[in-house]
């Protein structure tokens, strides 16, 4: 009789063991290379966080905040005027009173007429501004008061205190003609005695580059309605 054959079964915990081992070795591989990326993900961010901090500190620092365009435009002077004239020179403000106000002045035979030629007549003098430049310091509240007044009627008048120049700075300005004439036409930067032979009086003025100031109040201003006159 043969004796009894006996089975034998295949060694399945040694391949489960080897298939453990790998899946653990595997698992270790991901966790690994999950935390790395995650670590140079907290890096790469502190980074970041810091360029952008400082960029925004300088920006406070030079009165530049991120938000806002270096490019804005800002507002001219002359923004709103369809037709610009300059009084360079301005003295008591005549020309602006010539041009607003040409009937008051019926005995002018060349200025009244000079506007009506080139701006028209009759004209809408909301159409127009007015700038005047008079470094005259005596003439300063008078100039302000026309400011006022042409403002209630509607019109524009703005007086640069400063006279026009090639540089912007200060200048020596003369007293020249103080003594006998009330408007004082004689307020030169040349003549250091009066028109009467005496010592003329000094005043330092600012003055101003005028071709600088039309790029900066007049070039490219924009206009708020259109001409009411023709």
């Amino acid at each position: 009789m043969n004796p009894p054959m006996q089975l034998q079964r295949p060694a399945r915990s040694a391949t489960v063991t080897h298939t453990n081992v790998s899946m653990q070795m595997s698992n270790n591989k991901m966790f690994r290379f999950f935390f790395l990326f995650l670590v140079s993900f907290a890096i790469l961010s502190f980074i970041l966080q810091r360029s952008i901090i400082s960029k925004v500190t300088n920006g406070v620092e030079n009165n530049v905040l991120p938000t806002q365009s270096t490019n804005q435009r800002q507002p001219k002077l002359a923004d709103g005027c369809y037709h610009v004239f300059l009084d360079v020179g301005a003295n008591i403000g005549i020309h602006a009173r010539f041009l607003f106000e040409p009937d008051l002045y019926p005995d002018s035979t060349t200025s009244v007429a000079a506007f009506a030629r080139e701006f028209g007549y009759p004209r809408d003098n909301r159409d127009y501004c007015v700038f005047a430049f008079e470094p005259n310091p005596k003439f300063k509240q008078r100039h302000h008061d026309m400011e006022k007044a042409f403002q209630a009627m509607g019109w524009r008048y703005t007086p640069i205190l400063a006279g026009a120049s090639n540089a912007d700075g200060n200048f020596t300005f003369f007293h020249s003609a103080f003594e006998k004439e009330p408007w004082e036409t004689g307020f030169s930067a040349t003549a250091s005695k009066t028109l009467y032979g005496h010592d003329a009086i000094q005043k330092n003025v600012p003055i101003i580059r005028l071709a600088s100031w039309i790029q900066k109040e007049v070039e490219g201003r924009r206009l708020q309605y259109q001409s009411q006159s023709n």
